[in-house]
């Protein structure tokens, strides 16, 4: 027999506070996997919050990628508009009205 039972045996108040001790710790134990289990909760909340951000981000970079061709093109254009202002003021320059 081990020796710790044969004490508790003998000594039954020890008996007693051991099985209350082993009583709060298992009632701890409990209230620690609860809390576990609300951590895990928030953690998944939040990993869907942060896939949202990211799936937000993905499409604001897509809408700055687009802004940015369509500045560019804008840019583009204006140059060519500007360069044909400038060849039409040309060969108007060329004639002359008569008074």
């Amino acid at each position: 027999e081990h020796l710790a039972a044969t004490f508790l045996r003998n000594h039954p108040l020890w008996k007693d506070k051991v099985t209350e001790s082993v009583r709060d710790m298992a009632g701890l134990a409990e209230q620690a996997v609860q809390q576990m289990e609300l951590v895990t909760e928030a953690v998944v909340g939040q990993t869907g919050a942060i896939e949202q951000v990211a799936v937000g981000i993905d499409q604001i970079a897509s809408v700055v990628q687009s802004n940015s061709a369509t500045a560019e093109e804008s840019a583009a254009t204006s140059q060519e508009l500007s360069s044909q202002a400038d060849m039409l003021k040309r060969l108007v320059s060329n004639f002359k009205l008569r008074n």
